[in-house]
């Protein structure tokens, strides 16, 4: 008999428009392949009076997975993980990232700001005391978020078919937001300078409205767009190559963004910036290149892998073998599957 599982997320999943909703919808869409899933994901509103309905259904379920949010739970989280707890029901809460531990980097703004960090690093406190085990995307963030067991979940891709990338427009694509350690600036001026050499090139930037840089123009050869979904791999399938170009900090180093998962889905071989947990994937992987924190060296990592359609077709195939072999949404439901119900069948 399948598991029964309860999925819990905390971001509504009508439109798929960040990594965390992306990551909740992959999972729950893997998990429901070997299990009995019912889920149970919104805002903050929404999950309250949905969590209060669930909790009839703890006499009935074999396990709980939480894809937690980067702030606060609410009372009913807490209530409802609590009762759960106090059943001895296995529960597996993924930590997507801890932002409240790096104050230097994102530092709480004002009273309402420094009790919201207060209250985000005691809702890790109660996880970690009631989780049967937390679940971390990197062990560099496992490191710093408290708890005795952690278990390696990190972001997955999907199959896709096969892209032949010769000939045509050269295309970089970004994917992602603009904030001061995204890395936007950088990859304007190494763009820059890759025109003077390659004047044909394109990039495109998949960016919310909200996230786009607001006081700088941008250069021609630029686009700025929006996407989700299918429309996003479309875009993905048109590129010749990805970007990472993220600063050099202390939680970069750590973090292992959906994103890059999502590229080599699609076959792109990425440029990366040195120092984090993506520059590592992409180096061992071999699907990609990882250069210097500045626009020459950036510019130079894209000339490279543009101008070489073997050495892009290299990696490119290279790309879609790391996703196939153990790296698809359904091998992370395996280890949840496996951590909560592990006499049951997979």
């Amino acid at each position: 008999m399948k598991p029964r599982i309860l999925v819990l997320g905390h971001y509504p999943l009508d439109v798929l428009d960040r990594a965390p909703k992306v990551r909740t919808y992959r999972m729950i869409e893997a998990l429901a392949k070997k299990a009995l899933v019912t889920v149970v994901t919104g805002t903050r509103s929404e999950r309250g009076a949905s969590l209060r309905q669930a909790g009839g259904l703890l006499e009935h379920i074999d396990a709980i997975y939480l894809e937690s949010g980067s702030s606060t739970a609410t009372f009913a989280d807490l209530w409802f993980l609590h009762q759960a707890h106090l059943r001895q029901i296995p529960l597996g809460i993924f930590v997507r990232d801890a932002y409240q531990m790096f104050p230097d980097l994102y530092p709480a703004n004002g009273a309402k700001g420094r009790i919201l960090s207060g209250l985000y690093k005691m809702t890790l406190r109660f996880y970690a005391a009631w989780a049967t085990a937390l679940f971390v995307p990197t062990a560099g963030l496992g490191a710093v978020v408290p708890g005795k067991r952690h278990i390696l979940l990190p972001p997955a891709g999907y199959w896709a078919p096969r892209v032949t990338r010769r000939g045509g427009v050269p295309r970089i694509v970004y994917v992602g937001a603009g904030g001061p350690h995204d890395g936007i600036e950088l990859l304007l001026d190494a763009y820059a300078a890759l025109v003077r050499t390659m004047p044909q090139v394109e990039l495109w930037l998949v960016m919310r409205p909200k996230d786009r840089p607001k006081d700088r123009a941008m250069p021609a050869g630029a686009v700025l767009l929006e996407a989700s979904g299918t429309r996003l791999q479309s875009l993905m399938q048109q590129a010749s190559i990805a970007v990472i170009p993220r600063a050099d900090t202390a939680y970069n180093r750590l973090a292992l963004p959906v994103k890059l998962m999502d590229y080599l889905s699609q076959g792109l071989p990425v440029v990366v910036t040195a120092g984090s947990e993506a520059a590592r994937v992409v180096a061992e992987a071999e699907v990609g290149l990882v250069v210097g924190h500045h626009p020459e060296a950036l510019a130079a990592g894209l000339l490279r892998i543009l101008s070489d359609e073997n050495l892009r077709d290299a990696m490119s195939q290279r790309a879609y073998a790391f996703i196939l072999s153990q790296n698809l949404w359904d091998h992370r439901a395996d280890t949840v599957l496996k951590t909560l119900c592990p006499d049951g069948p997979l």
